[in-house]
């Protein structure tokens, strides 16, 4: 029987909504039935001199023929009448995102520190990365996809040539609250992990297992679960006793775990997981094309630099 030592420690579519009709606007109708007035009467006042302008008193009567009491007595009306809609420049498109699950969390800080930046807006997807590729198929279009590269690289059909790295993404074994973690992984009753034939970590789960001898071992209880939060859920309501996540799911729910083992990528544990943000072709999709240029420049400033690394990349 094998076992592991384990060095412990205790303790991640919008839709889119349309301005409502201003022609509707009743103050906008009434504006429009008396703009040509308004016109005349600003044209009437500004062409008499600016001394008998300072001294005019409306409610006496006006001197000038061309204006009268009635007229001046409406200025005020003007003034409490809203602005006429000048129509705003030409929104840019949403760009459209799919990400693993397992980084749902930095994802979405991203997206939303982007669009307050620029004002465009970003429609997020997530799932396995084979679930991932499957809605982009089906979609016919991507702007970007974060995900890891050997497994966006071995998805011949996806034409994905500008990329850019967002960092290296960290296996975790954790376990439940209340658990004594065992020190020989063999005699844990239960252990979740992502789909290995789907997802980045469940594939990283079973590299580290059968390095570690403990494969065929556990089988019969591992639970196969389709993405990293799915194992997180179980992991935070108690259900299973230990479950294999990255760093980043595990920082966010740090605080609902028992413990963690950070696992080191390399020779005798699982291979090196390099995080990527894949762009298409500058000729695809041109409608994006800015915007997925905007995105991609975002991406490289320290501040997002910053959160990646904040969130365990």
């Amino acid at each position: 029987m094998h076992g592991v030592m384990l060095e412990t420690s205790t303790a991640c579519t919008g839709a889119c909504t349309t301005p409502p009709d201003h022609d509707s606007n009743p103050f906008n109708t009434l504006r429009t039935s008396l703009e040509p007035f308004f016109n005349r009467l600003a044209k009437q006042i500004f062409h008499r001199s600016p001394t008998r302008l300072t001294t005019m008193n409306p409610l006496s009567k006006p001197s000038s023929p061309g204006i009268s009491r009635r007229s001046l007595l409406l200025l005020p009306l003007l003034a409490t009448l809203p602005a006429a809609r000048v129509p705003a420049a030409t929104a840019q498109p949403p760009l459209l995102l799919f990400a693993g699950a397992g980084y749902k969390r930095p994802a979405e800080a991203l997206c939303a520190a982007f669009t307050r930046e620029t004002g465009i807006p970003v429609e997020r997807s997530y799932g396995n990365l084979q679930q991932v590729f499957a809605q982009i198929r089906a979609s016919g279009r991507v702007d970007v996809l974060l995900g890891e590269a050997d497994f966006v690289e071995h998805a011949k059909d996806l034409d994905l040539p500008q990329r850019v790295p967002l960092g290296d993404g960290i296996l975790v074994l954790a376990w439940r609250r209340d658990f004594d973690m065992p020190q020989n992984l063999l005699d844990l009753q239960s252990v979740a992990m992502p789909n290995p034939q789907q997802a980045i970590y469940g594939r990283a789960a079973q590299q580290w297992l059968q390095a570690q001898g403990l494969w065929d071992g556990l089988q019969g209880r591992l639970k196969v679960v389709q993405t990293v939060p799915q194992v997180s859920a179980y992991l935070t309501s108690g259900q299973i006793d230990a479950g294999f996540i990255n760093l980043t799911e595990a920082l966010a729910i740090k605080d609902q775990l028992g413990g963690m083992t950070v696992l080191k990528s390399g020779a005798g544990s699982y291979a090196p997981i390099h995080i990527v943000a894949f762009f298409p072709p500058d000729s695809a999709h041109p409608e994006t094309a800015a915007g997925r240029a905007a995105f991609a420049r975002f991406l490289q400033t320290d501040r997002v630099k910053a959160m990646l690394r904040e969130a365990g990349l």
